[in-house]
């Protein structure tokens, strides 16, 4: 399918149409969220260098700590203390698309989901490896 657009010569495929629509409403409010997604990923790292890895647990998606738990014995906190994660205590930046947002911190680099009117961690412990996925040392299955 094409479609002409009013005032010019050429016509635009409707997917090339639809992909810019995608891109521009994108870039509108890419950010929204952003605050609040960081101020749980610093609360997280709180928790667990505080030695309350088990209140960093209710932070987590339901997926994260199912794959914790799974497998061997012993609770989330605990897993989540064996970790040692990077002590991370502010963000430096924090980006939010829809429900999805990514927040890099001082040591680390966190994925987050938006559930409901919170966020949740959906990755944590998280290095970049360039090109590739990050590689993260807390995440869902």
């Amino acid at each position: 399918m094409r479609l002409r657009m009013a005032g010019t010569a050429g016509t635009l495929p409707a997917a090339a149409l639809a992909s810019m629509v995608l891109v521009i409403a994108g870039c509108s409010g890419s950010n929204a969220g952003a605050d609040g997604a960081a101020q749980v990923a610093v609360e997280f790292h709180k928790m667990v260098s505080s030695g309350d890895p088990s209140a960093g647990c209710g932070l987590l998606a339901p997926a994260v700590v199912e794959k914790l738990e799974n497998g061997s014995a012993g609770t989330c906190g605990e897993k989540l203390s064996a970790l040692n994660l990077p002590p991370a205590t502010r963000a430096t930046e924090a980006k939010a698309y829809g429900s999805s947002a990514q927040v890099l911190l001082d040591e680390d680099t966190v994925f987050l989901t938006r559930s409901g009117d919170s966020w949740k961690i959906t990755a944590a412990g998280c290095t970049s490896r360039g090109e590739r996925p990050y590689d993260c040392d807390v995440e869902g299955g």
